[in-house]
Order: C-alpha cells, then sequence, then structure tokens
C-alpha cells in the first residue's frame, strides 16, 4: 500500500506539470516541470519525504529497463547517427572539456 502511495504522489506532480506545460504559450517538457514541483513540495515539506522515498529507491534500483525502449528506437535512426558519429563525439568531448574547465575554476575560485 505504502509504494502505491508513493507511486500516486509522484504521478500526481507528473500530470500538474504535464497539465502546466500544456498551458504554456511556448513548448517545456511537463516532465521536467512536474520534477519542479516535487522538488517545491519536498523542500518546503508540503509532502514528507516518506511519502516518496520507497517509490523513488524503486524507480533507481530499475532505471535501467526504463532506456531499453529508448535503446530500441535509437536502433532505426542508424543511418542518420552514423552519418553523425564524428560530430556526435566531438561535441561531446568538447562539452565534457567545456564542463571540467569551468568547474574547475569555479573551485579554484571559491577555494581562495
Amino acid at each position: 500500500m505504502k509504494l502505491i502511495r508513493d507511486f500516486a504522489v509522484i504521478l500526481a506532480c507528473l500530470l500538474v506539470g504535464k497539465g502546466a506545460a500544456a498551458l504554456l504559450p511556448f513548448a517545456f517538457p511537463g516532465s521536467i516541470l512536474g520534477l519542479f514541483l516535487l522538488f517545491f513540495l519536498l523542500s518546503t515539506q508540503l509532502i514528507p519525504l516518506a511519502w516518496v522515498h520507497d517509490g523513488g529507491q524503486l524507480i533507481l534500483r530499475h532505471m535501467a529497463l526504463l532506456f531499453i525502449p529508448v535503446a530500441a528506437g535509437l536502433l532505426g535512426y542508424v543511418d542518420v547517427l552514423s552519418e553523425g558519429i564524428g560530430l556526435i563525439i566531438a561535441s561531446a568531448l568538447s562539452g565534457l572539456v567545456l564542463i571540467l574547465l569551468v568547474v574547475g575554476r569555479l573551485y579554484q575560485r571559491l577555494q581562495s
């Protein structure tokens, strides 16, 4: 029964986020709005952490299974991905280097 409550709270935040995204005049993912709503409710303690803890742990434990449909869907675009693999790898590596430089610089500034 506890997991049903946990999933109900998480699902309610998701549905409210999707509803809010439908009302916005620009495109924004409703799941992100739902996540922000859940974060707000938890940080202001309007919803106790115990109400979502076990359900969230269960979802996190089996998260790898949630990526299987996405990976299977990407197989339909192998030709498109193979054409741009160099650009994909270059942008991923340059983004990694940029993030490392920015975080390193911020860490040095905060330490001094």
